[in-house]
């Protein structure tokens, strides 16, 4: 279902985000950014079957936004609690339940393919988690999780 490929060196953000735009053929895909490879899912990869109630071990990284209106408000890079709360959340609408979860947060600079700097949050997860819903959970893995960052390599939910 994933790919791995090796990553070129000191490649970072938005270049990577063409890298795979390019290899995937303008087709959608997540990708995330694993230090010295891209995983990369296409849309059309089919996920393997998880039966309601089955525990998997995750990891992700994801950019927790909150809306406010037509902006997006980032937490505060302290407050795990917040973040948990948002991937619990995120898990209830993707047929998913956290059993258990270590939260860490951070923000990343992005600079875009003109040259923009901005940064997004990158807050990484690892943990436990129970299928709720298969067909949805199914879905997840190839659409991801959230609804800010994907061009950037996160929220990408990579379950073993």
């Amino acid at each position: 279902m994933d790919i791995l490929i090796d990553k070129p060196p000191r490649v970072r953000g938005y270049a990577l985000h063409r890298i795979v735009e390019q290899f995937c053929q303008g087709r959608p895909a997540l990708w995330a950014d694993e230090g010295t490879q891209l995983r990369i899912r296409p849309s059309e990869a089919q996920p393997p079957f998880h039966p309601a109630g089955k525990l998997l071990a995750f990891t992700t990284t994801a950019c927790v936004a909150l809306r406010d209106g037509r902006r997006h408000r980032y937490l505060p890079v302290a407050d795990w609690r917040g973040r948990s709360d948002w991937l619990h959340k995120e898990g209830a609408k993707h047929g998913f339940e956290v059993v258990g979860v270590h939260v860490s947060g951070r923000m990343q600079e992005v600079q875009t393919h003109d040259g923009r700097r901005f940064t997004v949050d990158a807050s990484e997860f690892t943990g436990l988690l129970r299928v709720t819903e298969p067909d949805s959970f199914a879905r997840c893995l190839v659409n991801g999780i959230g609804r800010v960052g994907k061009a950037f390599g996160l929220n990408l939910l990579i379950v073993q």
